[in-house]
C-alpha cells in the first residue's frame, strides 16, 4: 500500500434522496452533466483525479492544494450557473471539503485520516460552499485570491483530534477596508460581533477576547435565521474607535454586538452589549464573573449564555421593525416574524393567527424555510398541547417539517421537528434520534432543540444520556419559555432511573414555577406512589384529576411513547395505585 501527501476534495450533492424521491430520471441526466460537462473537466485542467464517483458525491484527488481550491471554486461558479438554467425540474447543489493530508492507496483507491477530514468538512459546509481545514488553508493562503472567513476549532465525528476549519467565500476577492453596503444581505438585517476589547494590562490576553468574539460570530452563524458578518470584515475594527452607527453603515449591519473581558488573578469580568446601530439604543447588556481555571471551559460557557440571551433580542427587535411597516410592505420574512412574535405567547388564538401570517408568508416564497418550520412549529404546540385534534396537528407539523428540509436541509428548527413528528407519530425512535441530533449539530446553542433531543432520549430507554441536555437547556437560558416542562422531564428521567427523591423534588419546582402543568403533577403522582408516600400521592392524584379530569389510557397511549415496554408498565402501574386510568 502506497503513503504520499496529497489534497483530498470530498463533493456531495445536497439532498440528493428527496431530488431522487421527486424525478428520478431528471436527477441522474443532471449529475451525468455535473460530472462530465463541469467535474471532468476541471479536473484535467488542474491535474486532479476522480478517485471515485458515490452516486450523490465524488472523491478527488490533486497534488496541489492550490488546484485543489482553484477547482473547487471553478465547479462551484459552474454548478451556480448550472442550476440556474431550465435545463430540468432539478437544482444542483455541492457542499465541498478540502484537506491537505497523508494518505494510502490501493488499486486506485485511497484511504486514511487525510481523507476522513476532508468528508467530514463536506459534512460541515453550506450547500454552494466550500471549507478547508487548517492544513489545507497553510498551503493557499498566501497564493489565492480569495476570502477566508475562520470559523475556529471544531470536532469532528470519529477524528481524534479537533481540527480548525475555514470557510472560502466564493465570489469575493482580498478584503477591503470597507465592507459592502447593507443590500449585499438582501431583505435580511445582519448582526455584526466586534472585536472585544482587552481592559486586562496583559496584551497577552488578547488571544481570549479575541477567541470570544469568534466563538460568538461562529454560534449565532448557527442560528441561521439572520446574516452574521465575517470574522475578516468586523476585526478590520480592532483597536479603532467604535461609532456604531458608521460601522453599522460600513457593514450592513442593522445590529453590533460588543463587549470587553477584564481579568484580575484567577477572575474574569466580561461585559456584552448588542446595539441597534441605526439608533445606538442598547438592546441587551450583561455582565459575567467567572473564575478562569479553565480559560476554554469559561469561554464555552460565556459563549453559550450570551447566543441564548442575544437571539430572542434579534427577533424581538426586527418583529417590532415589521410592525413599523405598512401591511403592503411585508415581505414574507416579516410575516414570519410576526408569527414568531405571535408563538411565544403560547395561545390557542395566537398560534392560530400566527398560521394566517405563515399563509401568506408562504404564498409569497413557498421556498421560504423558516416559514415552514414556524408552521411546522405552531401545528406541533397545537397538537402536544392539545387544543385541537392532536392526531391531525402532530401530522400537518411533521409535513411542514419535511417541506422545511426540502428548502434547506440545515434549517435546524426543521430537522428537530421531523425527528419529533417519527417520536409522536410513527414511533420510529431511531429516526427520531437521527432528526434530534442533527437538530443540535446545526445549532448547538438553541434550547429547544436540547429539548427535542432529551425528549427521544428520555423515551427510548437512555434517561441517563437526556439529563445533561436538560441540564444545558437551563444553563443555557435561565429564562427559556418551556423551562416548567424541562424540569418535568428532569422529573421522568430521574423516575425512570429510580432516583425517587430527585424525581419528586424535580417535579414540585417544575410546579411551582408552573402550577398548571399537568405533565409536572402526571410525574409527581407517579413518583410519589413509586416512593411508597401514600398519603401524598393520593392527594396529588386528586388535585391532578381536577386540573386533567380527561386523563385515561389513550392520552397515556399519545403522550408516553416508552420504547421499553416495562417502563411503560410502571409509569401505568403507578398512576393506577391512587386510582388513576382505570379502565
Amino acid at each position: 500500500m502506497e503513503r504520499k501527501l496529497a489534497a483530498i476534495v470530498v463533493a456531495d450533492i445536497v439532498g440528493y434522496s428527496q431530488l431522487m424521491g421527486h424525478d428520478e430520471a431528471s436527477t441522474l441526466a443532471a449529475v451525468g452533466d455535473l460530472r462530465s460537462a463541469i467535474i471532468e473537466p476541471a479536473l484535467a485542467a488542474r491535474g486532479g483525479r476522480m478517485v471515485k464517483s458515490m452516486g450523490d458525491g465524488f472523491l478527488l484527488e490533486f497534488p496541489s492544494a492550490v488546484e485543489a481550491v482553484e477547482c473547487a471554486v471553478e465547479v462551484q461558479n459552474r454548478v451556480a450557473e448550472m442550476s440556474g438554467e431550465a435545463k430540468a425540474a432539478q437544482s444542483i447543489e455541492l457542499r465541498i471539503g478540502i484537506n491537505v493530508g497523508d494518505i494510502m492507496v490501493e488499486d486506485g483507491d485511497v484511504f486514511g485520516d487525510g481523507v476522513n477530514v476532508a468528508a467530514r468538512l463536506e459534512g460541515l459546509a453550506d450547500p454552494g460552499g466550500v471549507l478547508l481545514s487548517q492544513a489545507a488553508y497553510d498551503q493557499v493562503r498566501d497564493r489565492v485570491q480569495y476570502t477566508f472567513d475562520d470559523l475556529g476549532m471544531r470536532s469532528l465525528k470519529n477524528i481524534a483530534r479537533p481540527i480548525k476549519v475555514f470557510r472560502l467565500v466564493i465570489g469575493r476577492h482580498k478584503r477591503r477596508r470597507s465592507p459592502g453596503p447593507a443590500s449585499d444581505f438582501g431583505d435580511l438585517r445582519a448582526v455584526a460581533v466586534l472585536p472585544f476589547d482587552n481592559l486586562s494590562k496583559d496584551p497577552a490576553e488578547d488571544y481570549f477576547v479575541d477567541g470570544l468574539a469568534e466563538d460568538i460570530i461562529t454560534a449565532l452563524a448557527y442560528w441561521r435565521w439572520f446574516p452574521v458578518v465575517a470574522r475578516n470584515s468586523t476585526f478590520a475594527y480592532k483597536g479603532m474607535p467604535k461609532n456604531v452607527t458608521e460601522i453599522g453603515r460600513e457593514l450592513g449591519a442593522a445590529y453590533l454586538v460588543e463587549g470587553s473581558a477584564r481579568r484580575s488573578g484567577d477572575q474574569v469580568r466580561i461585559t456584552v452589549q448588542l446595539i441597534e446601530a441605526a439608533s445606538g439604543h442598547h438592546l441587551f447588556a450583561e455582565r459575567y464573573d467567572r473564575k478562569i481555571a479553565d480559560v476554554f471551559a469559561v469561554q464555552e460557557e460565556i459563549t453559550e449564555r450570551i447566543v441564548a440571551s442575544i437571539e430572542p433580542e434579534i427577533h424581538r427587535a426586527e418583529a417590532r421593525h415589521a410592525l413599523r411597516k405598512h401591511p403592503s410592505d411585508l415581505s414574507a420574512w416579516d410575516h414570519a416574524l410576526k408569527a414568531l412574535s405571535l408563538q411565544e405567547r403560547m395561545t390557542p388564538a395566537c398560534h392560530a393567527e400566527a398560521r394566517s401570517h405563515l399563509k401568506i408568508a408562504l404564498e409569497n416564497d413557498p421556498t421560504l424555510a423558516r416559514a415552514w418550520s414556524l408552521l411546522s412549529l405552531c401545528h406541533y404546540h397545537e397538537g402536544i398541547f392539545g387544543w385541537v385534534h392532536r392526531a391531525d396537528a402532530l401530522n400537518a407539523s411533521l409535513e411542514a417539517a419535511e417541506q422545511a428540509v426540502m428548502c434547506d436541509d440545515r434549517e435546524w428548527l426543521a430537522q428537530g421537528l421531523w425527528g419529533m413528528g417519527q417520536l409522536w407519530i410513527k414511533r420510529d425512535f431511531e429516526a427520531a434520534l437521527d432528526g434530534v441530533e442533527r437538530a443540535v449539530a446545526l445549532n448547538p446553542s438553541a434550547p429547544l432543540g436540547r429539548h427535542f433531543l432529551a425528549c427521544v432520549l428520555e423515551f427510548s430507554g437512555h434517561p441517563s444520556e437526556a439529563l445533561p441536555h436538560l441540564e444545558a437547556i437551563l444553563r443555557l437560558d435561565p429564562h427559556y419559555r418551556f423551562r416548567s416542562l424541562a424540569i418535568a422531564d428532569q422529573s421522568l428521567c430521574h423516575l425512570l432511573l429510580d432516583n425517587l427523591d430527585e424525581a419528586i423534588a424535580a417535579a414540585e419546582k417544575a410546579l411551582r414555577i408552573q402550577p398548571g402543568n399537568v405533565r409536572a403533577r402526571q410525574r409527581l403522582v407517579a413518583a410519589l406512589s413509586l416512593r411508597g408516600f401514600g398519603d401524598r400521592a393520593q392527594a396529588a392524584a386528586t388535585e391532578l384529576s381536577r386540573q386533567q379530569p380527561t386523563l385515561d389510557m389513550a392520552y397515556i397511549g399519545d403522550t408516553y411513547p416508552f420504547m421499553l415496554s416495562h417502563e411503560r408498565e410502571r409509569f401505568i402501574g403507578a398512576l393506577r395505585s391512587v386510582a388513576l386510568l382505570n379502565e
